[in-house]
């Protein structure tokens, strides 16, 4: 299967898996009390957060390894992932468990420490899931399985809530689907990598953990900074509070799933022009990635942020609408992360800059996110993520402009990027004009769903004609020099 499919396929599973995630929420606070979703959202924070740190960037150098190794050695590299996996995993269940235990905000909450520990390290080793397949080039695979878990994951804890509306019956639920996903990646590792009949030596962990560490340490400033202002609604706010930021933060994940479906499919790629040197080749190939996520990202981001009071109040009832202005905040660093760079960092050598930059923005973050909590209240403690996630991109753009002695308007499509924000918010903006004027006896969802099957007509024919769509952008060079 060609790139330009498994990027479509990848994309279209974590448009799934996103949708997926916002409609079991949808689910849960009807059947919940407000104190109960908050633990559940707390926990998943936990959860979230670990499988972002734990991994330390291990499973990334899968990308870099196996395209480019055969045999043995290949063999050695994917176990040396697996094993990894398995055992922060298990690490991660004795910490949650024992953390909880004792720092549980309430009786309530630390009652479920060990339920909590089990699923997060069920969920963190299967994380593998994410990396493996499409360090293979089998994105299809991936994204066949990502499709069925998703489902397989929102049917079970739904029905958990539904039935017995009690918190522990629906992490009951997500364990037995953590747990099969964790077989899958198991079952995948042992049939194309013959895992648990290769013993990688000393030199193969070596190898990898000197290329993951700066990768790691990076991401673990990056996820505690993108996670630190729900911290500081939890702590500031308490867990009802922290309910509604956490669905203020709920349409996140749909940059980073969409971009690391096509960047992880191209990152293969990228790395065999590494080793050739081709460092004009591997210029274009992000940017054509990066165009592809905003072609999907941006007008549903639009959508959502010029929609947000009816979308929160008919997806997630009245009680939670004060997500909106959270997710208005949030909005411009979901933005931000359309631009992937960490790749050509990585290629570049630059992975100990990013290192070194991410702790004193990551103290600026969470001085800035505790002030403005403080002064403007739940969409306050927001803000200084999206402040410090703005400095970080210019700070990286500029390094990469340093070292690859390439102007920093040749790095990325600029001008194009933002035509698609113009255009896309401006269909939006029109689409909420219109709901806005509807007859008053047309309801609210009706009519979000009409705009929502008219306004990519439009947007299909502009991009048709500028040269936006996916097909046009993987097969056309994306800037003419550099």
């Amino acid at each position: 299967m060609g790139v330009g499919r498994r990027s479509l396929w990848l994309g279209l599973s974590q448009v799934i898996e996103v949708g997926l995630q916002v409609v079991l929420p949808m689910l849960l606070v009807r059947h919940l009390t407000q104190s109960a979703f908050g633990d559940y959202r707390l926990v998943w924070l936990i959860a979230a957060g670990l499988a972002s740190i734990a991994p330390m960037g291990m499973p990334n150098t899968l990308a870099y390894f196996l395209p480019r190794t055969h045999g043995e050695e290949r063999r050695s590299h994917a176990a040396v992932g697996v094993w990894y996996m398995l055992l922060i995993g298990a690490l991660s269940t004795i910490f949650v468990t024992a953390g909880i235990a004792y720092f549980g905000p309430t009786p309530e909450f630390r009652g479920m420490a060990l339920l909590a520990g089990v699923f997060t390290g069920i969920w963190v080793s299967g994380g593998l899931l994410d990396y493996l397949p499409v360090a293979d080039e089998r994105g299809d695979w991936q994204a066949r399985a990502i499709i069925m878990l998703a489902l397989l994951r929102c049917i079970l804890a739904s029905a958990a809530a539904i039935h017995y509306e009690q918190l522990d019956y629906v992490f009951y639920a997500l364990s037995l689907s953590a747990l099969v996903r964790l077989s899958m990646i198991l079952i995948y590792a042992r049939q194309q990598h013959r895992f648990c009949s290769t013993v990688p030596d000393r030199g193969y962990w070596s190898a990898q953990i000197k290329l993951a560490w700066p990768i790691g340490l990076s991401s673990l400033m990056v996820s505690v900074r993108r996670q630190a202002d729900q911290w500081i609604a939890a702590a500031i706010f308490g867990t009802v509070q922290f309910a509604i930021f956490s669905l203020g933060a709920v349409f996140g994940s749909l940059v980073l799933l969409m971009r690391r479906a096509v960047s992880s499919t191209l990152m293969p790629t990228m790395s065999k022009q590494h080793a050739a040197g081709d460092w004009d080749a591997i210029i274009d190939t992000n940017n054509r990635a990066n165009l592809v996520v905003a072609f999907f990202a941006l007008p549903l981001l639009a959508f959502i942020w010029c929609f947000g009071e009816p979308i929160y109040t008919t997806v997630y009832t009245a009680q939670y609408v004060g997500a909106t202005p959270v997710m208005r905040v949030l909005m411009v660093s979901w933005l931000l992360q359309i631009v992937e760079l960490n790749s050509m960092i990585l290629l570049a050598g630059q992975m100990h800059y990013s290192a070194r930059i991410s702790t004193p923005l990551l103290l600026l973050s969470l001085a800035i996110s505790v002030i403005t909590a403080y002064a403007f209240g739940l969409a306050g403690a927001a803000a200084g993520g999206v402040l410090v996630a703005f400095i970080e991109r210019s700070l990286l753009i500029r390094q990469l402009s340093k070292s690859l002695s390439i102007p920093v308007r040749n790095l990325q499509s600029w001008g194009t990027l933002l035509t698609m924000v113009a255009v896309t918010w401006g269909l939006a903006g029109m689409g909420r004009l219109a709901y806005e004027l509807r007859p008053a006896v047309l309801p609210s969802l009706p009519a979000m769903l009409v705009l929502g099957a008219i306004l990519p007509i439009p947007y299909y024919f502009i991009s048709r004609k500028l040269g936006w769509l996916p097909h046009t952008l993987l097969n056309t060079p994306a800037i003419s020099s550099h």
